[in-house]
């Protein structure tokens, strides 16, 4: 195996800590009716800073990560998760993408998308779907803001696991020590 054939994996090993992370935060949540939702978070460093091949991978895995995860349709994550990763891989060149504010505003825009798109096609379920909805806004600011708050951390966890390999996470190429 070629040194950059990994990097879906480096990339796909943070995002199962992000959910092991978010899965052990909800059980806490669940006696204050709240839960936390870190889709945004799980596409943006491989749609950010990976190649497609690579990034797709890994935002194709972590997506069946999370259906086994959660109570959705399988295939549910998967459809909008790439769905969110083709967008921004392909208008990634137009900004920034390498800069932390940047990847905390694609975190939250995406994970808006991600959590509305997910109420509305889950809500009517809901024997009281009206009554939903304030649960749900509250779930939305509860998420948004501890994903504004933790973005940097995990994108720098993700740039750290490629530093102490010396990979450009991009390329793949050995980058000096």
């Amino acid at each position: 195996m070629r040194q950059h054939d990994y990097r879906w994996l480096l990339v796909f090993g943070g995002n199962l800590l992000l959910l092991w992370l978010a899965g052990l935060a909800n059980h806490y949540l669940a006696a204050a009716n709240l839960h936390l939702y870190v889709g945004g978070l799980l596409v943006t460093f491989a749609a950010l800073r990976l190649d497609l091949k690579h990034g797709f991978t890994s935002t194709v895995l972590t997506a069946f990560a999370a259906d086994a995860l959660a109570p959705v349709p399988y295939g549910t994550s998967l459809v909008l998760l790439g769905l969110v990763h083709a967008v921004l891989y392909y208008g990634r060149q137009r900004f920034p993408r390498e800069e932390v504010v940047f990847a905390i505003f694609v975190t939250l825009v995406s994970n808006l998308f991600l959590f509305l798109a997910l109420s509305f096609l889950l809500v009517g379920r809901n024997p009281h779907p009206a009554a939903a909805w304030m649960r749900l806004f509250a779930d939305l600011v509860f998420s948004q803001v501890v994903l504004g708050l933790a973005t940097s951390w995990f994108m720098a966890l993700q740039e750290h696991a490629f530093a102490l390999l010396r990979l450009h996470p991009e390329t793949g190429r050995r980058v000096a020590a």
